[in-house]
């Protein structure tokens, strides 16, 4: 195994047989402009993704979440402890806003990250019809983001983290600002395509009933400094229907557990 990529490579080395991703007594610290104060914004995090897994995090705003997420992904250095990343390629990311280049057709956004690396235009067309077809979105394919409604946008998001095939998937909150009609629509299409990729996906999140309709595992956060206060295993039976999970009482129960969790957890 290689290190994960470049960016990250002072703080990472690869994992264990079997994990996609360990994190290992995560520390991050900002300080202020004057080089003199900090703000600890995770600490002692510590957690691990098998291969193919779908993880979710939940914790209060503030608690680090997106930070931990943007440390896996090479854009923020930790202070101290260790990522490994089975990966010779960095992690593909999805941000919470559909970030779409304005300028490019839907087509032309997936392709981007190909034409990027020299791919040939055969190769890119292949690749971007097949995954226009799994994100639902080939009959968008010349239309522009402006045309579009958040939630195709946020496909568009999707299609481009997939379309050269990385390992890896981390999702920050990728659904927040949608209507809760797209948002279930856009969690079964989300399923669909894990089920059909393998991916391995780290998926952050602020709504507890999201996580437990996507995830195999829920770790749960504290407040600032954030560190992993739970790890819960979500034991309802894939392929998931969004709607029908609803009925059943353990969905209920457990996220009664990760809100009873995030009330009682304590500032540190």
């Amino acid at each position: 195994m290689n290190l994960a990529h470049s960016q990250i490579g002072r703080n990472a080395v690869p994992a264990e047989p079997g994990l996609a991703i360990e994190v290992r007594n995560l520390v991050k610290a900002f300080y202020d402009v004057s080089g003199d104060r900090i703000t600890l914004a995770a600490a002692d995090v510590n957690f691990t993704v098998r291969r193919g897994e779908f993880v979710c995090i939940v914790g209060p705003s503030g608690c680090g979440k997106t930070t931990v997420l943007r440390i896996l992904a090479g854009l923020e250095q930790l202070l101290s402890g260790e990522v490994r990343i089975d990966s010779t390629v960095p992690p593909a990311m999805v941000f919470q806003e559909a970030s779409v280049l304005p300028w490019l057709t839907v087509a032309q956004n997936v392709a981007f990250p190909l034409s990027l690396k020299g791919v040939s235009r055969q190769k890119q067309r292949e690749r971007v019809d097949e995954l226009l077809q799994l994100t639902g979105l080939t009959e968008f394919a010349d239309a522009r983001p402006h045309q579009l409604s958040g939630g195709m946008k946020q496909r568009v998001s999707v299609a481009r983290a997939l379309v050269d095939d990385r390992d890896v998937l981390l999702m920050d909150e990728p659904f927040g600002a949608l209507d809760e009609q797209t948002r279930f629509t856009l969690q079964q299409e989300l399923l669909s395509i894990w089920e059909r990729t393998g991916k391995t996906v780290v998926f952050i999140t602020h709504s507890v009933d999201e996580a437990l309709t996507l995830a195999d595992r829920v770790l749960v956060m504290s407040p600032r400094p954030g560190t992993i206060i739970a790890d819960l295993a979500v034991p309802f039976e894939r392929p998931r229907d969004v709607v029908e999970l609803r009925r059943d009482k353990r969905f209920w129960d457990l996220t009664y557990e990760v809100w009873r969790l995030l009330a009682t957890s304590p500032e540190r």
